[in-house]
Protein backbone atom coordinates (compact mmCIF):
# COMPACT_ATOMS: atom_id res chain seq x y z
CA UNK A 1 0.00 0.00 0.00
CA UNK A 2 1.38 3.52 -0.97
CA UNK A 3 2.33 6.32 1.21
CA UNK A 4 -1.02 8.22 -0.46
CA UNK A 5 -3.45 5.17 0.30
CA UNK A 6 -2.17 4.90 3.93
CA UNK A 7 -2.51 8.70 5.22
CA UNK A 8 -6.68 8.35 3.49
CA UNK A 9 -7.10 4.79 4.69
CA UNK A 10 -5.66 5.52 8.23
CA UNK A 11 -8.14 8.52 8.62
CA UNK A 12 -11.23 6.99 6.80
CA UNK A 13 -14.60 6.64 8.87
CA UNK A 14 -13.18 9.31 11.38
CA UNK A 15 -14.77 12.69 11.43
CA UNK A 16 -12.08 15.36 11.07
CA UNK A 17 -12.50 18.47 12.09
CA UNK A 18 -12.34 21.18 8.75
CA UNK A 19 -9.00 22.46 9.66
CA UNK A 20 -7.58 18.66 9.23
CA UNK A 21 -9.50 18.07 6.31
CA UNK A 22 -8.35 20.67 4.73
CA UNK A 23 -4.49 19.92 5.51
CA UNK A 24 -4.93 15.60 4.51
CA UNK A 25 -6.36 17.58 1.01
CA UNK A 26 -3.06 19.34 0.88
CA UNK A 27 -0.32 16.56 2.01
CA UNK A 28 -2.25 14.56 -0.53
CA UNK A 29 -1.66 17.25 -3.41
CA UNK A 30 1.82 17.93 -2.48
CA UNK A 31 2.77 14.43 -2.51
CA UNK A 32 0.69 13.26 -6.03
CA UNK A 33 2.27 16.58 -7.13
CA UNK A 34 6.44 15.19 -5.84
CA UNK A 35 5.36 11.93 -7.73
CA UNK A 36 3.46 13.28 -11.30
CA UNK A 37 6.15 16.21 -11.12
CA UNK A 38 4.78 19.80 -10.50
CA UNK A 39 6.40 20.94 -13.44
CA UNK A 40 3.71 18.46 -15.78
CA UNK A 41 1.17 20.06 -13.93
CA UNK A 42 -0.77 22.37 -16.51
CA UNK A 43 -2.77 24.43 -13.85
CA UNK A 44 -2.43 24.48 -10.15
CA UNK A 45 -4.82 22.05 -8.33
CA UNK A 46 -6.98 23.03 -5.59
CA UNK A 47 -8.21 20.88 -2.43
CA UNK A 48 -11.57 20.59 -4.38
CA UNK A 49 -9.96 18.85 -7.59
CA UNK A 50 -10.71 21.82 -10.28
CA UNK A 51 -9.03 21.62 -13.67
CA UNK A 52 -9.18 23.69 -16.63
CA UNK A 53 -9.38 26.98 -14.63
CA UNK A 54 -12.83 25.84 -13.93
CA UNK A 55 -14.22 26.61 -10.21
CA UNK A 56 -15.82 24.08 -8.14
CA UNK A 57 -18.91 25.03 -6.16
CA UNK A 58 -20.78 22.88 -3.45
CA UNK A 59 -23.82 22.62 -1.82
CA UNK A 60 -26.05 20.11 -0.05
CA UNK A 61 -28.58 18.15 -1.94
CA UNK A 62 -31.04 16.75 0.09
CA UNK A 63 -28.44 16.09 2.96
CA UNK A 64 -25.74 15.11 0.55
CA UNK A 65 -22.63 17.77 -0.20
CA UNK A 66 -22.54 18.12 -4.13
CA UNK A 67 -19.78 19.20 -5.84
CA UNK A 68 -20.58 21.14 -9.26
CA UNK A 69 -19.47 23.99 -12.03
CA UNK A 70 -21.78 26.30 -12.88
CA UNK A 71 -20.89 28.73 -16.11
CA UNK A 72 -22.97 31.05 -18.27
CA UNK A 73 -25.81 32.28 -18.74
CA UNK A 74 -29.64 31.89 -20.54
CA UNK A 75 -31.36 28.48 -20.56
CA UNK A 76 -30.20 25.78 -17.54
CA UNK A 77 -28.51 22.88 -19.21
CA UNK A 78 -27.22 20.29 -16.55
CA UNK A 79 -24.35 17.98 -17.81
CA UNK A 80 -23.74 14.34 -16.14
CA UNK A 81 -20.58 12.58 -16.41
CA UNK A 82 -19.45 8.53 -17.01
CA UNK A 83 -18.19 6.59 -14.80
CA UNK A 84 -18.88 3.99 -12.12
CA UNK A 85 -18.48 4.91 -8.31
CA UNK A 86 -15.45 6.30 -7.74
CA UNK A 87 -13.57 9.91 -6.84
CA UNK A 88 -11.87 8.82 -10.63
CA UNK A 89 -14.86 9.86 -12.19
CA UNK A 90 -16.31 13.46 -11.99
CA UNK A 91 -17.99 16.48 -13.66
CA UNK A 92 -14.23 17.35 -14.86
CA UNK A 93 -14.40 15.26 -18.21
CA UNK A 94 -16.84 18.55 -19.34
CA UNK A 95 -13.85 20.74 -18.72
CA UNK A 96 -13.41 21.31 -22.99
CA UNK A 97 -17.31 22.04 -23.31
CA UNK A 98 -18.64 23.82 -20.44
CA UNK A 99 -17.06 27.17 -21.13
CA UNK A 100 -18.05 26.76 -25.04
CA UNK A 101 -21.94 25.76 -23.91
CA UNK A 102 -21.94 28.52 -21.15
CA UNK A 103 -21.56 30.88 -23.92
CA UNK A 104 -25.25 30.12 -25.11
CA UNK A 105 -26.13 28.56 -22.18
CA UNK A 106 -26.32 28.56 -18.06
CA UNK A 107 -24.68 25.43 -17.45
CA UNK A 108 -24.53 23.22 -14.18
CA UNK A 109 -22.37 19.86 -13.83
CA UNK A 110 -22.52 18.33 -10.80
CA UNK A 111 -20.29 15.52 -9.73
CA UNK A 112 -22.69 12.24 -9.64
CA UNK A 113 -23.91 10.63 -5.93
CA UNK A 114 -20.88 9.11 -4.64
CA UNK A 115 -18.36 10.40 -7.51
CA UNK A 116 -15.63 12.87 -7.57
CA UNK A 117 -15.80 14.86 -4.92
CA UNK A 118 -19.95 14.13 -4.06
CA UNK A 119 -20.21 12.88 -0.83
CA UNK A 120 -22.09 9.22 -0.96
CA UNK A 121 -25.94 8.83 -0.14
CA UNK A 122 -26.96 8.61 3.81
CA UNK A 123 -28.62 5.25 3.26
CA UNK A 124 -26.50 2.80 0.84
CA UNK A 125 -29.28 1.12 -0.60
CA UNK A 126 -29.18 4.26 -2.83
CA UNK A 127 -25.73 3.25 -3.82
CA UNK A 128 -27.21 2.46 -7.59
CA UNK A 129 -28.83 4.09 -10.89
CA UNK A 130 -31.84 4.94 -9.24
CA UNK A 131 -30.06 6.87 -5.97
CA UNK A 132 -27.84 8.75 -9.24
CA UNK A 133 -31.26 9.82 -11.44
CA UNK A 134 -33.26 10.92 -7.83
CA UNK A 135 -29.83 12.91 -6.85
CA UNK A 136 -29.35 15.13 -10.05
CA UNK A 137 -33.67 15.47 -9.90
CA UNK A 138 -32.96 17.07 -6.70
CA UNK A 139 -30.19 18.72 -7.59
CA UNK A 140 -32.37 20.34 -10.53
CA UNK A 141 -34.94 21.28 -7.75
CA UNK A 142 -32.46 22.20 -5.24
CA UNK A 143 -31.19 24.80 -7.69
CA UNK A 144 -34.80 25.62 -9.01
CA UNK A 145 -33.71 25.15 -12.63
CA UNK A 146 -37.36 24.49 -13.90
CA UNK A 147 -37.17 22.85 -17.14
CA UNK A 148 -33.15 22.08 -18.40
CA UNK A 149 -31.64 21.02 -21.81
CA UNK A 150 -30.37 16.98 -19.81
CA UNK A 151 -27.36 15.69 -21.28
CA UNK A 152 -25.39 12.30 -20.20
CA UNK A 153 -22.32 10.63 -21.07
CA UNK A 154 -21.62 6.51 -20.82
CA UNK A 155 -23.24 5.51 -17.43
CA UNK A 156 -24.31 9.43 -16.58
CA UNK A 157 -26.28 8.70 -20.23
CA UNK A 158 -28.04 5.95 -18.46
CA UNK A 159 -28.57 8.20 -15.19
CA UNK A 160 -30.50 11.51 -17.15
CA UNK A 161 -31.85 8.66 -19.21
CA UNK A 162 -33.77 6.80 -16.28
CA UNK A 163 -33.98 10.60 -14.50
CA UNK A 164 -36.06 11.69 -18.34
CA UNK A 165 -38.39 8.80 -18.03
CA UNK A 166 -39.24 9.19 -14.35
CA UNK A 167 -39.65 13.12 -14.40
CA UNK A 168 -40.40 14.54 -17.66
CA UNK A 169 -41.89 17.19 -16.28
CA UNK A 170 -37.82 18.93 -15.96
CA UNK A 171 -36.89 17.49 -18.96
CA UNK A 172 -37.00 20.30 -21.92
CA UNK A 173 -34.74 17.76 -24.72
CA UNK A 174 -32.29 14.98 -24.00
CA UNK A 175 -29.19 14.21 -24.99
CA UNK A 176 -27.59 10.72 -24.57
CA UNK A 177 -23.50 10.20 -25.16
CA UNK A 178 -22.29 6.50 -26.04
CA UNK A 179 -24.21 5.09 -23.28
CA UNK A 180 -24.54 0.99 -23.42
CA UNK A 181 -26.08 1.70 -19.38
CA UNK A 182 -29.18 2.88 -21.73
CA UNK A 183 -29.22 1.03 -24.79
CA UNK A 184 -31.07 -2.21 -25.41
CA UNK A 185 -28.71 -4.94 -24.58
CA UNK A 186 -26.36 -7.08 -27.24
CA UNK A 187 -23.35 -8.45 -28.26
CA UNK A 188 -20.49 -8.03 -26.08
CA UNK A 189 -17.51 -5.50 -27.49
CA UNK A 190 -15.65 -7.71 -30.21
CA UNK A 191 -12.16 -8.32 -29.53
CA UNK A 192 -10.86 -5.85 -31.83
CA UNK A 193 -12.37 -3.35 -30.33
CA UNK A 194 -11.60 -4.09 -26.60
CA UNK A 195 -9.21 -3.69 -24.52
CA UNK A 196 -7.27 -5.38 -21.60
CA UNK A 197 -6.77 -3.46 -18.72
CA UNK A 198 -4.41 -3.84 -15.55
CA UNK A 199 -6.44 -5.45 -12.47
CA UNK A 200 -3.62 -4.77 -10.51
CA UNK A 201 -5.35 -1.45 -8.62
CA UNK A 202 -8.51 0.33 -9.38
CA UNK A 203 -6.51 3.28 -10.26
CA UNK A 204 -4.17 1.64 -12.95
CA UNK A 205 -7.29 -0.03 -14.28
CA UNK A 206 -9.82 2.72 -14.42
CA UNK A 207 -6.64 5.01 -16.26
CA UNK A 208 -5.97 2.48 -18.95
CA UNK A 209 -9.76 2.20 -19.59
CA UNK A 210 -10.51 6.13 -20.36
CA UNK A 211 -6.98 6.05 -22.55
CA UNK A 212 -8.06 3.43 -24.54
CA UNK A 213 -11.47 5.25 -25.13
CA UNK A 214 -9.52 7.69 -27.31
CA UNK A 215 -7.14 7.91 -30.14
CA UNK A 216 -5.75 11.04 -28.36
CA UNK A 217 -5.56 9.64 -25.04
CA UNK A 218 -2.62 12.87 -24.15
CA UNK A 219 -3.77 15.60 -25.54
CA UNK A 220 -7.68 14.83 -23.66
CA UNK A 221 -6.20 13.70 -20.43
CA UNK A 222 -3.29 15.55 -19.52
CA UNK A 223 -1.39 14.95 -16.38
CA UNK A 224 -3.85 18.26 -14.65
CA UNK A 225 -6.71 15.98 -15.06
CA UNK A 226 -5.40 12.37 -14.03
CA UNK A 227 -3.55 13.99 -10.79
CA UNK A 228 -7.23 15.68 -9.93
CA UNK A 229 -9.04 12.14 -10.21
CA UNK A 230 -6.27 10.25 -8.32
CA UNK A 231 -6.29 13.27 -5.87
CA UNK A 232 -10.41 12.75 -5.46
CA UNK A 233 -10.11 8.63 -5.73
CA UNK A 234 -7.49 8.72 -2.28
CA UNK A 235 -10.07 10.58 -0.31
CA UNK A 236 -11.71 8.71 2.18
CA UNK A 237 -15.09 9.07 1.06
CA UNK A 238 -14.16 7.37 -1.90
CA UNK A 239 -12.26 4.86 -0.59
CA UNK A 240 -15.43 4.21 1.59
CA UNK A 241 -17.94 4.34 -1.54
CA UNK A 242 -15.86 1.27 -2.92
CA UNK A 243 -15.51 -0.57 0.42
CA UNK A 244 -19.37 -0.27 0.37
CA UNK A 245 -20.30 -1.50 -2.96
CA UNK A 246 -18.19 -4.45 -2.32
CA UNK A 247 -20.40 -5.36 1.17
CA UNK A 248 -22.79 -5.32 -1.51
CA UNK A 249 -24.54 -1.64 -1.09
CA UNK A 250 -27.26 -0.89 -3.65
CA UNK A 251 -29.57 -3.62 -3.62
CA UNK A 252 -30.13 -5.66 -6.69
CA UNK A 253 -30.19 -2.72 -8.86
CA UNK A 254 -26.50 -1.97 -8.09
CA UNK A 255 -25.79 -5.54 -10.19
CA UNK A 256 -25.47 -5.93 -13.81
CA UNK A 257 -28.34 -8.79 -13.95
CA UNK A 258 -30.75 -6.21 -12.17
CA UNK A 259 -30.26 -3.14 -14.02
CA UNK A 260 -30.62 -5.06 -17.41
CA UNK A 261 -33.90 -6.36 -15.85
CA UNK A 262 -34.81 -2.80 -15.08
CA UNK A 263 -33.95 -1.55 -17.73
CA UNK A 264 -35.69 -3.74 -20.22
CA UNK A 265 -38.95 -2.96 -18.38
CA UNK A 266 -38.36 0.33 -19.39
CA UNK A 267 -37.34 0.03 -23.04
CA UNK A 268 -40.76 -1.94 -23.49
CA UNK A 269 -42.70 0.31 -22.22
CA UNK A 270 -41.01 3.19 -24.46
CA UNK A 271 -41.38 0.92 -27.59
CA UNK A 272 -45.18 -0.07 -26.80
CA UNK A 273 -46.41 2.99 -24.76
CA UNK A 274 -44.23 5.95 -25.76
CA UNK A 275 -43.32 7.19 -22.76
CA UNK A 276 -39.95 9.02 -23.88
CA UNK A 277 -41.66 12.31 -25.74
CA UNK A 278 -39.09 14.92 -25.59
CA UNK A 279 -36.76 15.52 -28.07
CA UNK A 280 -34.03 13.08 -27.82
CA UNK A 281 -30.76 13.49 -29.72
CA UNK A 282 -28.34 10.11 -29.47
CA UNK A 283 -24.74 10.89 -29.86
CA UNK A 284 -22.39 8.28 -30.40
CA UNK A 285 -18.79 7.91 -31.35
CA UNK A 286 -18.43 5.56 -34.46
CA UNK A 287 -15.39 4.60 -33.29
CA UNK A 288 -16.51 4.16 -29.44
CA UNK A 289 -14.96 0.97 -28.40
CA UNK A 290 -16.23 0.68 -25.18
CA UNK A 291 -19.90 1.25 -26.70
CA UNK A 292 -20.36 0.11 -30.14
CA UNK A 293 -22.24 2.12 -32.90
CA UNK A 294 -24.94 -0.89 -33.19
CA UNK A 295 -25.73 -0.62 -29.39
CA UNK A 296 -27.07 3.89 -29.87
CA UNK A 297 -28.94 2.47 -33.48
CA UNK A 298 -30.74 0.14 -31.49
CA UNK A 299 -31.57 2.90 -28.69
CA UNK A 300 -32.07 5.29 -31.15
CA UNK A 301 -34.41 2.66 -33.30
CA UNK A 302 -36.90 2.02 -29.71
CA UNK A 303 -37.29 5.62 -28.82
CA UNK A 304 -37.92 6.40 -32.12
CA UNK A 305 -41.21 3.56 -32.59
CA UNK A 306 -43.68 6.18 -30.45
CA UNK A 307 -41.37 9.45 -30.73
CA UNK A 308 -40.73 11.04 -33.77
CA UNK A 309 -38.57 13.89 -32.38
CA UNK A 310 -35.47 12.03 -31.78
CA UNK A 311 -32.07 12.04 -33.82
CA UNK A 312 -28.92 10.14 -33.83
CA UNK A 313 -25.92 11.86 -34.87
CA UNK A 314 -22.74 10.18 -35.44
CA UNK A 315 -19.12 11.66 -34.50
CA UNK A 316 -17.00 9.33 -37.25
CA UNK A 317 -13.54 9.98 -36.29
CA UNK A 318 -14.92 9.89 -32.48
CA UNK A 319 -14.40 7.60 -29.50
CA UNK A 320 -15.69 7.10 -26.23
CA UNK A 321 -15.10 10.69 -25.07
CA UNK A 322 -15.23 12.79 -28.55
CA UNK A 323 -17.16 15.57 -26.84
CA UNK A 324 -13.34 15.88 -25.79
CA UNK A 325 -11.64 14.66 -29.07
CA UNK A 326 -13.90 17.20 -30.82
CA UNK A 327 -15.28 19.83 -28.19
CA UNK A 328 -16.05 22.09 -31.25
CA UNK A 329 -18.01 19.95 -32.96
CA UNK A 330 -20.10 18.81 -29.79
CA UNK A 331 -21.19 21.77 -28.99
CA UNK A 332 -22.47 22.63 -32.83
CA UNK A 333 -24.03 19.91 -32.47
CA UNK A 334 -26.35 19.78 -29.55
CA UNK A 335 -26.91 23.57 -29.83
CA UNK A 336 -28.06 22.95 -33.25
CA UNK A 337 -30.40 19.94 -31.90
CA UNK A 338 -31.84 22.34 -29.22
CA UNK A 339 -32.44 24.92 -31.49
CA UNK A 340 -34.08 22.95 -34.23
CA UNK A 341 -36.76 21.49 -31.72
CA UNK A 342 -37.45 24.34 -30.47
CA UNK A 343 -38.28 26.43 -33.48
CA UNK A 344 -40.51 23.24 -34.40
CA UNK A 345 -42.03 22.18 -30.97
CA UNK A 346 -45.31 21.19 -32.61
CA UNK A 347 -43.70 18.91 -35.50
CA UNK A 348 -44.39 15.31 -36.10
CA UNK A 349 -42.20 14.74 -38.96
CA UNK A 350 -40.19 11.77 -39.64
CA UNK A 351 -37.28 10.89 -37.41
CA UNK A 352 -34.07 12.18 -38.76
CA UNK A 353 -31.03 10.75 -38.69
CA UNK A 354 -27.50 12.35 -39.20
CA UNK A 355 -23.86 11.91 -39.16
CA UNK A 356 -21.00 14.31 -39.08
Amino acid sequence: MGILQKICVGLGGRALHSSRRVFLRAVTLALLLSIFGASQARAELTTSGEVAGLKAQFMDVNGVRTRYYEMGEGEPMVLVHGGGWSGHSSANVWSKNIPLLAERFHVLAPDKLGSGMTDNPQDDNELNIQGEADHIYDFIRAKKLGMVHLVGQSRGGGCVFFLALQHPEVVRDLVIVDSDTSAPEGPAASAESSTECPKETEWEEWKCKIRSGTSLPDQIFDDEFLIAAKYMSLLPKSEQTVAKLKGGAGGELATTVGLHKWKAQWLERIAKEGVLQMPVLVYWGGNDPAAEIARGSALHDVIAKKNPRVWMITSNKGGHFHFREYPEEFVNNVTNFIDYWAKHADDAQITSTQSN
